[in-house]
């Protein structure tokens, strides 16, 4: 699949891009240990398929931001792994977090938008789609994104989309 010519993507194309927490550890896990995925139960949902895919649509957009919370998250899910993986674990998500550049906002003005029950990483990412493109799997987040006419993505709409 050419991710930029599917049509979900192509109005996309040339953007700054966010991948929320399960894409952005999928991501790095799958470069970390591509035999975790479809195994580790944090990524028990993904494929092979699912990361060429992710790759490919990664390429679609001019740069990959992430924020802290969205780090904390994929720090916390990775916790998860096994012992004997988790100090080359470390080091591996340390190398990846110094070529990613962080959007800061901080959560006391987060917790003030009218979307906070989204919980304190949606509602940044909330506010973070009218500069960025959203790439998730959550369909909570991705509804109201999409309900109020700002940048997202569900990599679920992705899957099964045959593009040449």
């Amino acid at each position: 699949m050419k991710a930029g010519i599917n049509p979900l993507l192509v109005r996309y194309s040339g953007k700054p891009a966010i991948l929320d927490a399960n894409m952005l550890l999928l991501y790095w896990c799958s470069s970390f240990d591509p035999n975790l995925v479809g195994v580790f139960k944090r990524l028990n949902c993904f494929s092979e398929d699912d990361v060429e895919l992710l790759r490919q649509t990664i390429k679609c957009f001019t740069v990959l931001h992430t924020t802290p919370h969205v780090l904390t998250e994929v720090s916390n899910l990775a916790n998860a792994l096994p012992k004997w993986q988790k100090e080359d674990w470390a080091r591996h998500f340390a190398q990846q977090i110094k070529v990613v550049q962080e959007e800061w906002m901080p959560a006391q003005i987060i917790a003030n938008e009218p979307v906070f029950e989204l919980g304190l990483t949606d509602t940044c990412l909330y506010k973070l789609a009218s500069t960025h493109v959203i790439l998730t799997i959550d369909f909570p987040l991705s509804n109201r994104l999409e309900t109020h006419g700002l940048n997202v993505i569900n990599f679920n709409h992705l899957r099964g989309m045959q593009y040449l």
